[in-house]
């Protein structure tokens, strides 16, 4: 079953309403009014549509009956019961005939006021219960005053605007003897907004009345003379310009009658076309590219400030201003074209593709922190950026901030100064051509040397997404959006990153390359650009691994490929002028030719020692260069317990000496090493390369080995490599660069290697063929190393003497006569043996 319909809603006036008392109950049927107010005196014209309407109008006029028009600012509905205001007029019927699609034109003409009580019925058409209002008070000379003034500004409102009859003004006179007829007239024939009418019509109260009639016509008045003096303005503005327009005609008909050059509007033409025909320009840079076109036109080619104008309207309107290519490319491509093109940990890889994946969800916009690749050179920072440029299908730009010193440099200068021109983001942005492309932005660590922290704050505008949205380059003038550029930064290590920059920044570390991964590198882009380079086919030169190989290791020492590509180039370039002189078609670089195209080693690799050694350990270090074989060395000599160090040593290393020296001396007993020994001799510590800085904690478990071997005087172990840091207790934390230094050990020809048990997940990255030849031993603490690298260890004699007068002494005070004799037959056992 179907809902009941919603009775309308009946808009209360405001204020009282002076009723007539009545004894009867008055019907009437109601006409909803959207399109206008009836006033009592007045006549209005509607067509009439809808189908409870035609049935009320077909029913007063069969019966000449009278209806009640009241405004309905809500149309009652099926759905929505809507409203009708309070106060209506009783009306008739006088005209009716046919309109469109069945509709009905009529004619009401209003009688007088009344008020609806409440509604009856909706149905066929609505009905009301309505009261008769009091006729208002005769005429006072007040009310008289207010009449002159309505008159006098109707005549105001009349001559103003063409929009009204002569006739209004007229027929407002021929009712001045009837107040109250002469406001509903004048509510009528003014265009006042249909609240507003309604407002005039509740308004029984002549004052009240023409208190609201006098602030209507005045607000019609004032609006009236507003768009007149807009009006007059308009046409003085189109005056003085087809004055200008005449006399600049003039001007250049006089120039060309005199053969004077006209190029000044021959330039300003071209930009104004071009602007024309630059559909993706912002409204402020067109705004801006015509005041400076119009001055162009003015100015005298010979002047200096002809040629700032032109050389500013060259910049504004051959930037790309709205020129973005499509975000269609699919995630999975992305994922392909970065495995392709970059060689590395897939980690790396995965981070990339979880920003871009964010990025084609927001349509190209960039919301996260700037992207950071942190990184020796040579490791695969550019590549990388390159990689994601080919992956988004965007243009690639390299920058190189280093040595930038100056805001202007990145902002801009303003144009007036001499020489003046935009800031290197906009310059390469022009060059490319587009406004989304991938900026890699590189030598972050030699930018703004002096540490001004303004020149720091400038780039920081460029590339953080919450301010450059609006980049305002100082020659432009003109905001820039760079929020769709993907921006990249490159720095070789987190420690030089300037400090502003490192909370708007998303680290990457970018680890180095160990020999397995450089070989394969090399094979797969290095050696085919190269060779392409320098004009040269693959199947002119042959390159081993073997050669690569010693390449890498007795030619340069880097964590990266910077080096390795440059002696590649040095063979390139022999090759090239053997095959410039056409000696032979095809070159093998092999083991025995190799220092024919690159000379003598210049790196010696480091090797294991050939036999167990007191106080020689191999450590294991990882360096700008990657990962290094070192052997720490120490020896003991007659002193008052002090500890030397050499070998250019940092303050984290030097205090990881003293806490390795702290926990053997507390080990003593363990190692069979006698207390006073620890005040009667003084331990060197030496680290090889004695030229190069060395610092950090993760010696500390190797200088324990050394400490321990030469007091106790034990031989170490000459096959197993050590890493790891130790505390003053002797746990064993992790450390990083494993797979450097594992590799290193591999290539020293070191297969067994002791690392802290909370590193054994990163050797799960190493390459199948060293985890294959390679023995790992994962130690929690420092004396399990003991065990392990210190040979013929076993307690000594003074530690087991100490360990059984120890038993003795607890077994006297628990079992006396029992422990008495085991311990003599110990002690004499004791003393036989030594």
């Amino acid at each position: 079953m179907g809902m009941d319909k919603k009775m309308p809603t009946i808009v209360q006036a405001s204020g009282n309403i002076p009723i007539l008392p009545s004894d009867r109950e008055d019907r009437f049927p109601v006409l909803p009014l959207q399109t206008g107010v009836l006033f009592p005196g007045t006549m209005i014209t509607l067509q009439i549509g809808r189908s409870d309407n035609l049935e009320l109008i077909r029913h007063c006029l069969d019966g000449k009956r009278e209806l009640i028009a009241s405004y309905s600012d809500s149309y009652p509905s099926d759905n929505n019961g809507g409203s009708i205001h309070q106060v209506g007029v009783v009306a008739v019927v006088r005209d009716s005939r046919d309109g469109q699609a069945g509709s009905l034109v009529v004619t009401l003409e209003g009688l007088q006021r009344v008020a609806i009580q409440k509604i009856l019925q909706q149905k066929p058409y609505l009905v009301a219960v309505v009261n008769y209002l009091q006729t208002p008070p005769s005429v006072s000379r007040k009310l008289n005053e207010k009449v002159e003034a309505v008159i006098s500004v109707a005549r105001e409102v009349t001559k103003l605007d063409p929009g009204y009859s002569p006739e209004v003004l007229n027929v407002l006179q021929m009712n001045q003897n009837d107040p109250s007829q002469l406001a509903d007239k004048a509510a009528s024939l003014f265009h006042f907004y249909l609240s507003s009418k309604q407002k005039l019509l509740d308004a029984v109260d002549l004052k009240k009345r023409y208190e609201r009639l006098l602030s209507y016509l005045n607000a019609e008045l004032n609006r009236i003379a507003l768009a007149r003096n807009i009006e007059e303005n308009v046409k003085t503005s189109i005056e003085e310009e087809q004055r200008h327009h005449f006399l600049k005609q003039q001007l250049f008909e006089i120039r060309r009658q005199l053969g004077e050059d006209l190029s000044e509007e021959r330039e300003a033409a071209r930009f104004r076309q071009i602007i024309k025909n630059s559909p993706n320009l912002p409204s402020e840079v067109i705004a801006r590219a015509t005041i400076e076109t119009d001055r162009l036109s003015q100015l005298s080619s010979a002047s200096a400030e002809y040629g700032v104008t032109k050389s500013y309207l060259d910049w504004i309107l051959t930037l790309p201003w709205g020129k973005f290519s499509p975000e269609n490319y699919e995630i999975t491509d992305v994922a392909r074209i970065l495995e392709e093109n970059y060689y590395g940990p897939s980690n790396i890889r995965k981070q990339v593709l979880e920003r871009l994946s964010v990025r084609k969800l927001l349509g190209g916009a960039n919301e996260a922190p700037t992207l950071c690749l942190i990184g020796a050179p040579g490791t695969g920072k550019a590549s990388l950026a390159k990689a994601i440029a080919r992956a988004l299908g965007k243009e690639f730009i390299r920058i190189s901030v280093g040595g930038i010193s100056d805001v202007a440099e990145i902002k801009g200068s303003p144009r007036t100064f001499l020489g003046a021109m935009p800031g290197k983001i906009i310059r390469s942005l022009r060059d490319a051509g587009t406004c989304d492309p991938v900026v890699l932005i590189e030598d972050i660590d030699y930018f703004n040397m002096d540490n001004d922290s303004s020149v720091n704050m400038a780039l920081l505008e460029v590339i953080d997404s919450r301010w450059n949205k609006r980049f305002l380059d100082k020659y432009l003038g003109i905001p820039f959006d760079f929020n769709r550029i993907q921006f990249i930064c490159s720095v070789r290590s987190f420690e030089e990153i300037p400090e502003q920059f490192i909370p708007r920044f998303e680290i990457i570390e970018l680890p180095g390359y160990i020999e397995r991964e450089k070989i394969i590198i090399s094979k797969k882009f290095l050696i085919p650009k190269l060779l392409k380079q320098h004009g040269l086919l693959k199947s002119e030169v042959r390159i081993s691994d073997k050669v690569l190989t010693k390449i890498i290791t007795d030619y340069t020492m880097e964590a990266g490929l910077l080096g390795f590509s440059q002696q590649i180039e040095k063979i390139c370039r022999k090759v090239a002028l053997a095959k410039s002189e056409k000696s032979k078609k095809s070159w093998s670089i092999n083991e025995r030719n190799i220092e024919v195209y690159l000379g003598q080693p210049v790196y010696i690799r480091e090797h294991a020692v050939s036999s167990p050694e007191i106080g020689t350990a191999a450590g294991l270090a990882w360096t700008g260069a990657g990962g290094d074989l070192m052997f720490i060395e120490g020896l003991k000599m007659k002193g008052e317990g002090h500890i030397i160090t050499t070998g250019s040593l940092g303050d984290v290393m030097k205090e990881s000496i003293q806490a390795a020296h702290s926990y053997v001396r507390s080990k003593a007993d363990v190692l069979g090493i006698d207390s006073n020994d620890f005040n009667q001799f003084d331990i060197h510590i030496h680290f090889p390369s004695g030229a190069i800085p060395k610092d950090g904690p993760s010696a500390g478990v190797t200088v324990c080995l050394v400490i321990a071997s030469v007091m106790a005087e034990r031989p170490i172990r000459n096959d197993i490599a050590v890493t790891g840091e130790v505390t003053l207790r002797g746990r064993v934390l992790q450390v990083g660069g494993i797979k450097e230094k594992i590799s290193a050990a591999y290539r020293a020809g070191i297969n067994h290697v002791a690392l802290p048990k909370e590193n054994e997940r990163d050797t799960k990255e190493l390459p199948k063929d060293i985890l294959r030849k390679t023995k790992f031993t994962y130690i929690e603490r420092a004396d399990e190393l003991f065990e392990i690298c210190l040979l013929d260890f076993m307690p000594s004699s003074f530690t087991l003497e100490k360990i059984f007068a120890e038993e003795i002494e607890k077994a006297k005070k628990h079992k006396p006569r029992t422990v008495r004799k085991s311990a003599t037959k110990k002690s004499q056992t004791s003393k036989k043996k030594r």
